[in-house]
């Protein structure tokens, strides 16, 4: 039986450690084991500078693009070749997975955004559309209502290419948490979030 291989990467500010991205691979992780036949795997890492926060305590900025690239690209080659791969990122992670898919001589199945940043805030002007436009493979974005990165008003009104598969959490902001008069917490909207990835995985497999 073959192995599925998600590999997923944090967001500019916080590590895989965070609470976030340690909820969402919990969550698919243990969605999957009903769900799935196929065995799999999270896989979570932190960037180059992310290490370099850990050890020394003291903040600093994401590495250039190139080298996060880079750092996924390891990810993918640490991947047997029978492993079927996923890539996924929060928000600059989703960036990077997605840049890595077209810099990578290895097939990728397909591509997971939690928390897209279509532009950056109050800045829509300078929209990152065109790596969407880039990208063929299967792509899903998990997307808060009012995140502001991009909210569903800006977003609906682009014109996305058919890959692209949108699900949308309720009143939710950059980090798919709802606004608490949506009667929906936190624990649920990621929830549904991680419902959506194992969907996704299981019909692109």
């Amino acid at each position: 039986m073959k192995s599925v291989k998600l590999i997923l990467a944090h967001g500019a500010g916080a590590g895989s450690q965070s609470g976030f991205m340690q909820s969402i691979c919990n969550k698919v992780t243990g969605f999957t084991k009903n769900q799935m036949k196929e065995n799999v795997e999270v896989i979570l890492f932190d960037f180059p500078y992310m290490q370099q926060i850990h050890a020394t305590g003291k903040k600093r900025p994401p590495d250039k693009m190139a080298k996060l690239v880079t750092a996924f690209e390891q990810q993918v080659g640490q991947v047997s070749a029978d492993d079927i791969i996923f890539v996924a990122g929060k928000s600059m992670g989703a960036r990077v997975a997605l840049e890595t898919i077209l810099a990578s001589n290895r097939t990728i199945n397909a591509a997971i955004a939690l928390g897209y940043p279509f532009y950056p805030p109050g800045k829509a002007e300078k929209h990152r559309l065109e790596l969407l436009q880039k990208t063929t493979a299967p792509c899903l974005i998990i997307q808060g209502e009012r995140d502001t990165f991009g909210n569903r008003d800006w977003v609906e009104q682009q014109a996305l290419s058919n890959n692209i598969q949108i699900n949308w959490i309720t009143a939710a902001d950059h980090s798919l948490k709802p606004l608490k008069s949506s009667g929906v917490s936190h624990e649920q909207a990621l929830d549904s979030a991680s419902h959506a990835i194992v969907e996704f995985i299981k019909a692109h497999v």
